[in-house]
């Protein structure tokens, strides 16, 4: 195929068209430059509860490009392969609303930017989901517990401390969306090699030397031409809809966990990332919002005593992170050095037992981009990571840490710092998240949302 001619090449593809074979393919490309103008295809909100370590989150630099892929600080250390993909919001102010400072509070107003916000109000998933089409938002939790007052995610018609509670279970997630695809015949062996060729073709002109603008293009096609390939003969687990999808017995729990149940956390965490990427790439959801576990003023939900974050308190220490004033001795750390829950190392950010959550959730984004990466759909898919509060010791607004990821088809710079402020309306320059939601709304193509999101961040 690298060896046709160009008077081949449309030969072939008129044969196709004559056949009928090219259509999806026609439909798709024509639809993917029809979005170009808007930018990302697809949006997902992760939440993480109870803000960051800042010394061990926030890069050194404060604006300008990321130029090295080294770490750019421990807390963001698992995303060093992505260093070019993302966009750190160093001191972005948190717009929660009136009485912030209780994690219930910031929680219900991270997504409405108002903890009270009436009944035909709703969050800025539900908000950019309503012009994106009728998919809906994909409501996802792990461990979020079934008090309906501290959901991140309203849809209009709920009162806000009434907010539907997500789905907490990958397995009845996995089986729903299962259902939704339906019966197919799988795709042919011709079909197949017709795409296989094809890019075939697109990785050759890859190998050539080109501009950057023409690399740009072919590498966002090859990206479209991966997704019709795996969506022409989907089935049921070729989405990532496994029939054998974890779940969760404590889905909606307050109860205390047993001491091997916790060990469930990552792979429950992951399973839920794997049903959101099957589900965009299947065009079942082009909206997400995944929230993972709660502000923990109850705890219990969450034991962070498992495998993977104690290895990252271990790498802490070994990279010089002290605990903090009011914690015990690294020579006193035992395996359950946490309790149930990640709320008294949020009141000592100083913590290593905290340090190493944030580092943990981070490396969950990190293991969603790659998710995305595989299926072709990271350079157009957005993914904001943050959480309900800043410095976790002072419960408020000020100097949030967020992280944007993935791309936006071109239309806004990955690879970069941005200083957001000094965290304090005093007449400086204060971003909050009522202008970067309002910048990803408008990289989603959703224009007219009203509310208070503004944009002016990216």
């Amino acid at each position: 195929m690298n060896n046709m001619t160009h008077t081949a090449r449309r030969k072939f593809l008129f044969g196709l068209a004559k056949t009928g074979a090219l259509l999806p393919f026609a439909s798709q490309m024509l639809g993917q430059k029809a979005h170009a103008a808007g930018g990302a295809k697809r949006v997902l909100f992760m939440y993480y509860p109870n803000g960051v370590v800042p010394h061990a989150w926030r890069p050194q630099q404060d604006n300008g490009s990321i130029s090295t892929s080294s770490e750019l600080s421990f807390g963001l250390g698992p995303l060093t392969p992505w260093h070019n993909k993302m966009i750190v919001l160093k001191n972005l102010n948190l717009d929660v609303g009136p009485g912030a400072g209780a994690h219930y509070n910031d929680m219900r107003g991270i997504l409405t930017g108002n903890n009270q916000i009436d009944f035909n109000g709703a969050s800025i998933d539900h908000l950019i989901a309503e012009q994106l089409g009728n998919e809906g938002v994909l409501s996802l939790g792990v461990r979020t517990g079934p008090k309906q007052d501290i959901m991140i995610s309203k849809p209009r018609g709920y009162d806000s401390k009434s907010r539907p509670i997500p789905n907490n279970n990958p397995r009845d997630v996995a089986n729903k969306l299962a259902l939704r695809i339906g019966p197919s015949e799988g795709i042919s062996d011709s079909k197949k090699a017709m795409y296989e060729a094809i890019l075939s073709d697109f990785n050759g002109l890859s190998d050539a030397t080109l501009t950057n603008a023409r690399q740009s293009k072919i590498d966002f096609h090859t990206n479209a031409l991966i997704r019709l390939r795996d969506q022409a003969g989907t089935q049921v687990g070729e989405c990532g809809f496994s029939p054998d999808a974890l779940a969760d017995p404590y889905a909606q729990s307050n109860n205390a966990l047993s001491q091997t149940e916790w060990q469930m956390f990552p792979h429950l965490a992951r399973a839920q990332v794997d049903n959101i990427v099957g589900a965009f790439a299947c065009g079942l959801h082009k909206v997400a919002t995944l929230q993972l576990s709660k502000g923990d003023e109850n705890g219990n939900l969450v034991n962070y005593s498992f495998d993977e974050c104690w290895q990252m308190a271990q790498d802490a220490l070994a990279q010089g992170v002290k605990p903090g004033p009011n914690q015990q001795p690294v020579s006193a750390m035992t395996r359950w050095y946490n309790e149930h829950a990640s709320h008294s190392a949020s009141h000592n950010p100083g913590a290593v037992p905290h340090v190493a959550q944030v580092r943990w959730y981070h490396s969950l984004l990190a293991y969603t981009l790659e998710q995305l990466q595989s299926k072709g759909m990271l350079d157009d898919t957005l993914v904001v990571l943050f959480s309900e509060v800043g410095e976790g010791a002072k419960h408020g607004g000020a100097a949030g840490s967020v992280t944007l990821a993935g791309g936006a088809s071109g239309e806004v710079q990955m690879g970069r710092v941005i200083y957001c402020g000094d965290g304090n309306n005093n007449g400086n320059r204060v971003w909050g998240t009522h202008q970067l939601f309002g910048d990803i709304a408008r990289l989603a193509g959703a224009n007219n949302i009203g509310g208070p999101w503004s944009g002016g961040v990216v």
